[in-house]
């Protein structure tokens, strides 16, 4: 049983959203259905399916020493209280924190020479976020960049089969659409697999929604202004979308993490970080056209976040079961070509360790994982220096990244979209694809 209603809700930026479907008996717990569906559906039959893409984040700022890019003869101070160890690959060693990727480091790629000049949390997200370098060190100044996942959606125009095309997990503010608009926001969802976004109830039949829906949009049309017009009839389509897709068997059981097997349950770990990466997969299984998951908390000062022992226990072996599961389960599915996938934060940690046993900010080196589509694999590209303090080799940046991403999954950086001003803004303002990773 579903139902209907037209309560609204404002947010900090202005932007009117209408909690506007409640539904009831969402698989089989109650779950909540954004509003922020949006988009017409994508393609045509007979259309090659694009390539879909997962992009992990991990917010902080992950240490490059404690993960992929030890340095065994740099000084305690700088090599840190752990230890490399071999992986599936000759010759490649990251930290013994993560052995399970050490065993099938056969299935992705590591580049460990990526850096740019923002040493503020805010900025350096901004910037891995979209390809844009922000202004300020953290969000003091304006940056109307769309992300790459409203990027994917804006391009691709629609949900992605039964699901939207940007999906977010869990909840968090990674990422928004800028001036593209709410409609291309992504559709977040708790680690638990329940959307957010409105209240659940049992006491309409889904037969009545169409015909509620539309005597609603009669009497909000009635009271729109000319200014708002466009706003809400975009508000219109998304809430379109959202009916379309709680009427899809195929699109609910996606939330539902209890339909898989004992054994991926357990593979993939009962933290949140196995949850977040199993419903990610779900959802790209499901037709999703990109899903973005913020996982862990990486910024381990020592006075405040943790320290390098106690930050990198807490977050490394979660991150290490669950990424390692996601691949190997990617691969099982046969689904590795079809998805693209990169694992990074915003910035590296410092080469020495502070007095408080923490890592300082460092974006003059980050390391960052990839893997699937048309990655090659087991290979390492670039390198930083003896301590880890800049890169030695095929220096790249964020937006280098991005440009790899977005070449594999068939969206062309060059276009532009028209931004807040009236002037056209392209999907990146920079960057290089990194060919030797494909």
């Amino acid at each position: 049983m579903w139902s209907v209603t037209g309560k609204q809700q404002r947010t900090c930026d202005g932007v009117s959203r209408r909690n506007v479907l409640q539904a009831g008996a969402f698989a089989s717990a109650g779950m909540l259905l954004p509003g922020l569906l949006g988009r017409n559906l994508h393609g045509a039959e007979g259309k090659t399916k694009p390539k879909q893409a997962l992009m992990i984040f991990l917010a902080g700022g992950p240490s490059h020493y404690e993960t992929f890019d030890p340095k065994p003869d740099a000084p305690l101070e700088i090599r840190g209280p752990y230890s490399p160890i071999s992986t599936k690959v000759a010759g490649t060693f990251i930290s013994e924190t993560m052995p399970k990727l050490a065993a099938i480091a056969d299935k992705y790629s590591l580049i460990r020479s990526c850096c740019h000049d923002n040493s503020g949390h805010g900025g350096g997200q901004r910037y891995v976020q979209t390809g844009y370098k922000s202004a300020s060190l953290e969000d003091e100044l304006p940056h109307d960049y769309p992300a790459v996942g409203s990027i994917v959606a804006k391009v691709r125009g629609g949900m992605s089969g039964a699901l939207p095309t940007y999906m977010h997990l869990p909840n968090g503010g990674d990422g928004g659409p800028a001036f593209l608009g709410p409609a291309y926001d992504a559709f977040s969802v708790y680690s638990t697999g329940r959307p957010v976004g409105l209240d659940i109830h049992q006491h309409v039949p889904l037969a009545r929604l169409e015909s509620r829906r539309q005597l609603r949009m009669s009497l909000d049309t009635m009271q729109r202004h000319a200014d708002r017009r466009l706003e809400m009839n975009a508000l219109d389509q998304l809430e379109g979308q959202a009916l379309q897709m709680i009427s899809s068997k195929q699109a609910l059981e996606a939330f539902d993490i209890d339909k898989e097997s004992a054994a991926i349950l357990e593979r993939y770990g009962a933290h949140e970080a196995g949850k977040t990466l199993l419903l990610a997969r779900r959802f790209l299984e499901a037709g999703a056209g990109i899903v973005t998951v913020r996982m862990g908390s990486w910024d381990h000062h020592g006075n405040a976040g943790g320290t390098v022992t106690s930050g990198t226990q807490e977050n490394v072996p979660p991150l290490d079961q669950a990424l390692a599961a996601l691949i190997t389960d990617l691969e099982e599915r046969g689904m590795q070509e079809q998805v693209v996938l990169w694992c990074w934060g915003e910035f590296g940690r410092t080469p020495r360790i502070n007095q408080s046993q923490g890592r300082d900010h460092w974006p003059q080196a980050m390391s960052v994982l990839v893997s699937g589509g048309d990655f090659k694999s087991g290979l390492v590209y670039g390198e930083t220096n003896k301590k880890g303090e800049f890169p030695a080799d095929r220096m790249c940046s964020p937006a280098d990244v991005l440009a790899t991403i977005y070449q594999q999954i068939g969206v062309d950086t060059s276009q532009s979209f028209i931004n807040s001003a009236g002037r056209p803004i392209p999907i990146l303002g920079h960057g290089e694809v990194l060919r030797e990773l494909i």
